[in-house]
């Protein structure tokens, strides 16, 4: 927040947009909804259980599959823009909340290249649905399935400009049409709690903002009450029908802002049980207990999703898993248990993979052996470390680590993985 308004306002409303990604499944069919919205939900009801399991390609199948059966499906339309978008951040490693904290990775400077490719994928398809939500729109203005979805077009335009291209000004410029949108879709229907998705996080947002960026918000237009937010989106999780699931997940982002990590555990967990093939909802536990203080249960969390992992169970053979044991060692080392940290950290360094947290492990591996005075065995994980990544943090960490410590011939020859 300290950069200001533009960023400070974009990195809090984007980043729960984005974090809406991570896992956020699809609502019941409520019994608000028509016969014909009850109907449409039970045929997407396959698709969107894929999709939030991470499973991209069947998900795009069965999607492909309805919208041949009907091209203007609003939120079919929405959901395979999704796919394209999430698979890439999946890709990317994108998903995860802390990319999105205010140091995290989604706000580094650099800016990958774009794919021209994708990008003309994801927008063509929001394309046609905004192109389908407005024709319905001209025959009538009040239609609420068209107001809603052209909203969520642009929030997730917002994700893209956001997490892709790391366009701030497009990306802000989305949000704000979509709440324009979402607030016309509250003059048409008080009632409609769908929209407070998006309204409450705006109002949640621009009320958590420092004295002197709401002085400057209040200028151009955004008012905002952080404890309103939370209420608006309590009751878009309560009572909405197309956004019920995803105002939840947000609530577990916001809880965790708000370092109410109980009740953002207690969603997790709901979801965990709906979705058991998402991988990235364990992470999240395990990143909520860390949170609060609770390393056990945050190395039982862990645990329990590498067994999943070792055991080959359905979804889980994608697992960053270099990453996950290097966080479980994180977190044994926390908790004293060196022996146990030891175990995780080799692992990770067994991977034959270009990922820096094969080299943190390493690192983190070599520290403890020489803290136990088997400096051979350090010796080896350093020089691997120093050589494959010089230029890094942590290869500069291992080659100020082997200047203090003499050669030892013994530690040459071998790969030692």
């Amino acid at each position: 927040m300290k950069s200001g308004l533009g960023k400070g306002f974009l990195t809090g409303v984007l980043s729960s947009a984005a974090l809406c990604l991570l896992c956020a499944p699809v609502a019941d069919a409520a019994p608000a909804l028509s016969a014909s919205g009850r109907e449409k939900t039970h045929l997407l009801a396959s698709a969107l259980d894929h999709f939030y399991n991470l499973e991209y390609d069947a998900s795009e199948k069965e999607l492909d599959s309805r919208l041949r059966d009907d091209p203007h499906d609003l939120r079919a339309l929405c959901y395979l823009a999704r796919i394209y978008l999430q698979r890439e951040m999946f890709r990317r490693e994108l998903l995860e909340a802390k990319v999105y904290d205010a140091n995290g990775e989604a706000f580094r400077k650099d800016k990958p290249a774009v794919n021209q490719a994708l990008r003309r994928k994801i927008f063509g398809t929001l394309g046609k649905l905004e192109g389908a939500a407005q024709s319905r729109l001209e025959q009538n203005p009040r239609d609420e399935e068209a107001l809603y979805w052209l909203g969520a077009s642009h929030v997730a335009r917002a994700i893209y400009f956001l997490s892709l291209e790391k366009s701030n000004m497009q990306a802000l410029g989305e949000a704000k049409a979509a709440r324009k949108i979402h607030a016309n879709l509250l003059r048409v229907d008080p009632d409609c709690a769908d929209a407070y998705l998006v309204i409450g996080t705006y109002d949640y947002v621009a009320g958590s903002l420092p004295w002197y960026a709401k002085f400057l918000a209040t200028l151009i237009g955004y008012h905002g009450d952080r404890q309103r937010g939370l209420q608006e989106l309590e009751r878009a999780a309560e009572h909405g029908d197309w956004a019920r699931t995803d105002a939840e997940t947000f609530l577990t982002i916001l809880y965790y802002r708000e370092k109410r990590y109980t009740e953002a555990i207690s969603i997790l967990r709901r979801l965990q049980a709906a979705y058991p093939r998402n991988f990235l909802l364990s992470q999240e536990i395990a990143r909520a207990y860390k949170a609060q203080g609770d390393w056990r249960m945050a190395g039982r969390e862990y645990d329990a999703l590498l067994k999943k992992y070792e055991s080959g169970a359905p979804g889980f053979s994608r697992l960053p898993a270099a990453k996950v044991y290097f966080q479980t060692g994180e977190v044994y080392q926390r908790l004293g248990e060196r022996d146990e940290a030891l175990d995780r950290f080799q692992k990770a360094a067994k991977f034959e993979e270009n990922n820096i947290y094969v080299y943190r492990a390493e690192l983190a591996a070599a520290r403890i052996e020489l803290a136990e005075d088997r400096e051979s065995e350090a010796r080896v994980r350093l020089e691997r470390v120093a050589r494959a990544v010089p230029s890094s943090d942590e290869g500069r960490a291992a080659a100020a680590a082997l200047k203090n410590h003499p050669t030892d011939p013994r530690s040459r020859g071998k790969d030692g993985r």
